[in-house]
């Protein structure tokens, strides 16, 4: 492979059938600004009956390890398959299974062309693992047929373990066109430390602590903890170091996916899922039967057109046949198991009595504005929470939920605010090590590039929740009389966006 190049100008390949008269490339218009696609649909599937997904259990487990223990010959074999993946779009741009392709996929799932189309939402609920465990099977499978060799596996980008806060090497040496790893427009270099912002002890210690799966995974309605943060602050950070801009590729969900390292993340978020599911014998899966029955639509490694339930994702070994070498260093977070009020003979043990929500900020007309200054609202807190507050101890299992729905942002645009309860001063220079820090909201860009533009029609997605365990926080307020929620607008460490316009509706808390 030395000094070969393989392309990556979009903006060169992608134009070269534009001057012919409305001529398709790729199954994309011509290639305008940053080259979002303008049609990233599914190709060749028009009449297609999707071949049921099935267990192959005479395949080799393969193993993923972390990109910062491969070997040479391991980062020669990934090397090799993106090579063989990208030439495979130069050679075969119609094959559903190239680079381009493949980067379409998450297009039409997760932010959808410029054309105003769009496959299922996945962002923003409980989909966001199970599709992208899918993915991620699918995807290594293509790759491992291009090279011919089953025990391939991608690696993960473990920015939660001890000393790995930074932009894997092997995706950035060489940092140009003859390393197939490379991306031109990503912002990271080989190398660079990852603003805390984006990754830190105390974001992952409050993701890796979610008590409940609603918490960890999301809801059908909410976004999750994990999918707020690390995941998609990473994403921003990568295409944008100073975490002002959402830029292709990694920064916007329709063109993420065409960033090799993209896969190496969301390795690792599909390996933090089955961590927290072992953490606690409380931590599991839904059992709901729609959950369980949702399926999507991919191209295995033989180009056959197949659909996978989310049923068929949730043992990964014995279904999909992968598994992960677990990292050789600790990581930076800590687990911390809750446990209820002790138990004394004789004595009942203290329940906070059910109290009504409590809501602090609510609009059924016009949206309430988040820009880039902080915004706090507060509320008396009754005398019957008051009691029920008195009764939680700070390692109580999950009682006291801060909810903020109806979070809206441009689909060009990104969001990202820290939240803190109680603690009203908090500004982007405030340490997310406060005790009063409860998570991050995120929401990435969909699409950029022609969104807006004269004759250039793009969808909308639907509103995001988020949610929030506060029991430790209202725990040690016991006897306030005001609960205090602050959204800090955010982009790097410390620092405030230069631009941001989210809105939201309600802002209250609620018991489980």
């Amino acid at each position: 492979m030395a000094g070969q190049k393989w392309v990556h100008d979009r903006r060169s390949f992608l134009g070269v059938g534009a001057a012919a008269a409305g001529a398709r490339l790729f199954g994309v218009r011509p290639a305008m600004a940053q080259d979002d696609p303008a049609d990233c649909a599914p190709i060749g599937v028009a009449g297609k009956t999707p071949v049921p997904f099935k267990p192959s259990p005479a395949l080799p487990v393969r193993m993923r390890k972390s990109a910062f223990e491969l070997s040479k010959t391991e980062v020669d074999r990934l090397k090799s398959a993106y090579a063989a993946l990208r030439k495979l779009t130069t050679d075969q741009p119609d094959d559903p299974r190239g680079w381009l392709r493949q980067g379409y996929v998450h297009c039409w799932y997760c932010g959808g062309g410029s054309d105003g189309t769009a496959g299922p939402a996945i962002h923003g609920s409980w989909n966001f693992f199970p599709w992208h465990r899918a993915y991620l099977h699918f995807h290594e499978r293509i790759l491992c047929k291009l090279i011919g060799d089953d025990t391939f596996a991608l690696p993960y980008w473990d920015w939660d373990s001890q000393g790995r806060q930074s932009f894997p090497t092997v995706y950035g040496d060489p940092n140009d066109t003859s390393n197939p790893l490379f991306d031109m427009l990503r912002s990271a270099a080989a190398g660079a430390a990852i603003s805390t912002q984006a990754v830190s002890v105390p974001m992952l210690n409050r993701t890796m602590n979610s008590s409940v799966n609603t918490l960890y995974m999301g809801s059908a309605s909410d976004s999750g903890a994990m999918e707020n943060a690390p995941h998609g602050p990473v994403h921003i950070w990568t295409g944008d170091t100073a975490m002002q801009a959402a830029n292709n590729d990694m920064g916007v969900l329709a063109t993420a996916a065409q960033d090799p390292v993209f896969f190496a993340h969301h390795s690792n978020i599909d390996r933090l899922w089955s961590v927290w599911l072992g953490l606690s014998p409380k931590h599991t899966n839904f059992n709901d039967s729609g959950w369980l029955q949702t399926a999507w639509q991919f191209y295995d490694e033989n180009s056959v057109w197949t659909q996978i339930a989310i049923s068929d994702v949730l043992d990964p070994v014995q279904s999909l046949r992968s598994d992960y070498t677990p990292p050789n260093v600790k990581p930076i977070w800590t687990f911390k198991a809750r446990t209820a009020p002790a138990f004394v003979a004789g004595v009942a043990p203290v329940q906070p009595a059910k109290v009504a929500p409590l809501t602090l900020a609510t609009s059924t007309t016009t949206p309430i504005a988040l820009g880039r200054v902080p915004l706090t609202r507060s509320v008396a807190v009754p005398p019957a929470h008051v009691k029920a507050f008195a009764a939680l101890t700070a390692s109580a299992p999950a009682q006291f939920i801060l909810h903020v729905r109806g979070i809206t942002v441009a689909d060009d645009q990104q969001a990202m605010f820290n939240v803190f309860v109680n603690q009203p001063n908090a500004t982007a220079a405030t340490s997310l090590d406060s005790p009063n820090f409860v998570g991050t909201v995120t929401v990435l860009a969909k699409t950029k590039g022609m969104a807006g533009m004269k004759g250039m029609a793009h969808h909308h997605h639907p509103a995001v929740n988020a949610e929030f365990d506060v029991t430790d926080i209202i725990a040690g307020a016991k006897g306030a009389t005001r609960l205090s929620v602050t959204l800090v607008p955010a982009a790097g460490a410390g620092v405030a966006p230069k631009a941001m316009k989210a809105t939201f509706r309600q802002l209250s808390l609620e018991q489980l």
